[in-house]
């Protein structure tokens, strides 16, 4: 017998595929709920029992992924930064940790990430990503500093915008990586040189 509580899931689950499916086709911003309702076939008052509004589903939805991602990076943050992981050529556990949820909901990040979806999501991820960076670099070197030929600015956002535009591409190419394989990717962008990935001799 399905339970209220699985009910629920099922309702809210439905909601998101109807989002997903119609933002395919429409921008976030002209999506109603009269939309999600038709397209799964619920009642309006379903919907508000689960929602207060549109806006309300999105922002529900983006704070449940960042409640995951904010406690992976502050937990997991640790192993990073560690030459000795690097030599033994697995990924930090903190990359396979963050890309477990985002595969999950793999159709939805695509959807708000891309041009239909929500743009400052995408600058909300890579700040966040950018804090852990900064704040794990002062733990092991008890201060914020890069090498002196790129500032500061641009090299905090090369290394985020490495890993946040990797699982981009990612998301919205629908290849065949799992997010396992996915990780290696990044480690690997992370840790050889352009000339190196261009396999150009020095």
């Amino acid at each position: 017998m399905t339970t209220h509580k699985q009910r629920n899931a099922q309702t809210e689950s439905a909601i998101v595929d109807a989002l997903v499916k119609i933002g395919h086709d429409k921008p976030l911003s002209q999506i109603t709920v009269t939309d999600l309702i038709k397209t799964t076939g619920i009642s309006r008052g379903t919907f508000y029992l689960h929602y207060l509004d549109k806006e309300d589903l999105i922002e529900q939805l983006k704070n449940q992924f960042m409640s995951k991602f904010k406690k992976t990076l502050a937990n997991e943050m640790g192993n990073t930064m560690n030459l000795q992981e690097l030599a033994n050529g697995d990924p930090y556990p903190v990359l396979i940790d963050v890309l477990s949820p985002v595969a999950k909901n793999r159709s939805l990040l695509a959807f708000l990430f891309g041009a239909n979806g929500d743009a400052p999501f995408y600058r909300t991820i890579v700040n966040e990503l950018q804090i852990a960076i900064l704040h794990k670099l002062r733990t092991i070197k008890g201060t914020v500093t890069f090498c002196r030929e790129v500032p500061q600015t641009y090299a905090i956002n090369l290394v985020t915008n490495t890993i946040v535009s990797t699982i981009m591409v990612w998301l919205t190419d629908n290849d065949k990586l799992t997010s396992n394989e996915l990780a290696h990717v990044i480690m690997r962008e992370l840790y050889l040189s352009p000339y190196q990935i261009l396999e150009i001799d020095s």
